[in-house]
């Protein structure tokens, strides 16, 4: 049970680090004017959405987990879950406009996973604990 809740609290820190590279990379895309969308922003958006379901994934597995050994199942919990849920539905918006023009597609997804790091941070602080943690 520790390793998995170890995992999940490490791979947070790998997913920040990739969403500052992505956000780099986008807003100068987006203030270059770029085009086309380049290759590197485009795997920068896919590892990180990837990255976020994963963690979405473990913390589900560990609040299933944790719920049926423990026997109960916190508020701060399930709130907890549902702005996750919601933070990586968001971080696939931006396959909704990858027919648009590549100023467009920087824009977007810079704000995009701007969101999604605000979203994260909100979920965060529902938990006991909240900014202690980072």
């Amino acid at each position: 049970m520790d390793t998995l809740f170890r995992i999940h609290s490490d791979l947070r820190w790998l997913l920040v680090a990739v969403a500052v590279l992505a956000v780099i990379r986008l807003v100068i895309g987006w203030l270059r004017r770029e085009s086309p969308y380049d290759p590197i922003s485009r795997s920068l958006m896919l590892l990180f959405s990837i990255g976020l379901d994963i963690q979405v994934l473990v913390g589900l597995i560990y609040f299933i987990w944790n719920g049926i050994d423990a026997d109960y199942w916190p508020r701060q919990r399930f709130e907890h879950l549902v702005v996750m849920l919601i933070a990586a539905g968001v971080a696939h918006l931006p396959r909704r406009w990858r027919s648009a023009p590549a100023p467009v597609r920087y824009r977007n997804d810079a704000l995009t996973v701007l969101a999604v790091l605000v979203i994260v941070f909100v979920g965060v602080i529902l938990l006991p604990g909240g900014t202690n943690r980072w």
